[in-house]
Parts: C-alpha cells; structure tokens; sequence
C-alpha cells in the first residue's frame, strides 16, 4: 500500500478512535479498569474500520463512510466484526465481481473504445461494491441512458455548426477566426451566472483567435428568463449586449419587466427603443430560433458549451475548455 493510502487509513482511525470511545464519549471519571476496557472498544472499532478499508480501497467513498459506520457499533459488534472478518470479505469480493460485471455489460453494449466503458472502468474502484447490484438490476436502463450521454459525445455535422454561428447573435472575436465557441444559456440560471466568468476569462485570454457565440436558451420553468433573453437582444441592438449581460447575471433576482428597464436605464439605452423591442415580436422570434438550434443539436440543460463543434462535459470547468480550446488551435 502506497504512503498516500497509509495516511488516508491513518486519518480515518484517528477520527474513528473519537467516534468509538474517544474524549467526548469518556466520562468523567474511569477506573483502571474502565479505561483498559474503552481502550479495548478503541482498539475493536479502529481495528474493524482498517480491514474494511483496506478491501474496500482507502481512497474510495465506501471506506470514508466507515468511520460514519463504525462509529455507531458497540465495542461487541466491532470484536464480532473482526473475528468474522473473512465472512466480509468473501462478500466484498462477491460483490465486486457484480461491478465487474457491470462494466463488462457496458462495454459490450457500447464499445471497448466508447467514453462509457472508459470511464466506468476507471470510476470501477471507487464504486461501493453494494451500489453494483442495483445497477446490475438496472442494467437497461443503465445502458440506455450512457448510450444517450455517448451521443451526445460525437461532434456536431458540418451543417449543425455552421447553423449555430451564423448570422449576427451576440458574440466576440473575429469573425474569420478559425475556432468558433458557442454557448447556450439562461439568464435566470444560477449555473450560467458562473459560467459567465468562463465567458470573460475566454475573452481575456484568447480575444481575437476564437470567436464567441452567445445562443439564447431560456428554460421553461424559469419564469422572467425568456423577457431576459429578449432584454438581452434589444440591447445587443443597441450595442451594449455584454454590458446588459453582466448586470442581469449580477442581479438575477431582477429580471422583471420594470427591472429590465430600469437597467436599459442605467446603461444610457434608449429607453423607449428598448421598450418595442422587448415587447414586440423580433425579440422573442430571434429566442425562438435559437431554442429550436438548440433542440437539434439536444441541448438538455444550460449551460451548454460547444468548442469546434465538440460538446464541452463541464462547461464551468475552465482548465477543460480552456484546454479544448488549445487543442482546436494546434490542429
């Protein structure tokens, strides 16, 4: 076992030597007799967690739960545990052979070569092997849902791609620029609101090597994202999308009709321009569109990043889109 793992077993002991009779679980006074008989529970429990960790794997979350298991065991249950620890461990292997089995249905289904069977592979170590029998129960579904998340791994048609950059959306950079990033978002969306310092930390760095595509998808279950959305045209008219953007982001709890122009306000809009734009029909058919743009390409959720054409896993993740970025560059 390497020293990182040590430690991390050594750190759960020390933890669960408080847990299972440690200061705050001592009374006031011991005999001697009390004492050998806690630092015997101690010594149970402490040995009890390490022979599950050690099976288990001391990195993964079914050994940091331990401490949160055994703490609750009398000093009995932990001495009993490690008697018949050989028991526990043949169905800890029992049921890591239902994992196994798991990643192998998985990567018959949808490829050795697939992201899916990739990952659950990788991920393999870390699953608490109980987990591993309802997702064998679960098998299809299972299947199903990681054969949808692989497509949407594929990058989009040439036709997709250029639907989604063309014509005059928001946006940065040059328009000749060889790497075009996209992105869908909701201005009501605590996640977008994150995701616009993605956005600034994208024009700082990259400025005119990429150009930035800003696609409106509000969600339906957000009530003022929509006259958000429409807002934000309006004012791209009048040139001053970036700066509406960051003040709606800033002050998502003022999205209302009267809120919105009361930012136009405050940004030097013409006022009454604004108005017919929010409330006429242009706006909300340009929302329109890009709602539709973004159910062809199956955007499910906002944010949702595209850079050359490839969908970004985490668009919150700087260090990966900054990183996909880099690479569309180098080819």
């Amino acid at each position: 076992m390497s020293r990182f793992a040590q430690g991390r077993v050594s750190c759960v002991l020390l933890l669960l030597a408080a847990g299972c009779g440690g200061e705050q679980a001592k009374p006031p006074a011991k005999t001697s007799a009390d004492g050998k008989a806690a630092s015997e529970a101690d010594a149970a429990c402490g040995e009890y967690a390490r022979k599950l960790c050690m099976e288990l794997g001391p990195r993964t979350d079914a050994c940091r739960s331990v401490l949160g298991v055994v703490a609750v065991m009398s000093p009995r249950a932990c001495a009993a545990g490690v008697s018949d620890f050989e028991t526990t461990k043949a169905r800890i292997v029992e049921l890591r052979g239902a994992c196994q089995t798991v990643a192998q249905k998985v990567c018959a289904a949808l490829g050795e070569q697939s992201q899916a069977c990739t990952a659950i592979r990788s991920d393999l170590p870390e699953i608490p092997p109980g987990h591993c029998l309802a997702l064998l129960r679960d098998q299809d579904q299972l299947v199903a849902a990681l054969r949808q998340r692989e497509a949407l791994s594929v990058p989009l048609s040439d036709d997709s791609w250029r639907a989604l950059s063309a014509g005059q959306p928001p946006g940065f950079g040059a328009a000749d620029a060889g790497v075009v990033v996209v992105q869908f978002s909701d201005f009501q969306c605590p996640f977008c609101a994150e995701a616009a310092d993605t956005i600034h930390r994208l024009k700082q760095d990259y400025g005119t090597r990429i150009r930035f595509v800003f696609r409106q998808f509000p969600l339906s279950f957000h009530p003022d994202a929509r006259a958000a959305a429409q807002a934000s045209l309006a004012a791209h008219d009048q040139g001053k999308f970036w700066e509406f953007h960051d003040l709606m982001f800033a002050n998502q709890e003022a999205l209302g009709r009267d809120a919105l122009l009361e930012h136009a306000r405050k940004l030097g809009l013409d006022v009454a321009a604004f108005r017919t734009a929010l409330e006429g029909g242009s706006t909300a058919q340009r929302v329109e569109e890009d709602l539709r743009l973004g159910q062809t390409v199956q955007v499910q959720g906002t944010p949702t990043l595209f850079v050359d054409k490839q969908r970004i896993a985490d668009p919150l993740d700087y260090a990966r889109v900054s990183e996909a970025v880099d690479r569309a560059l180098g080819k």
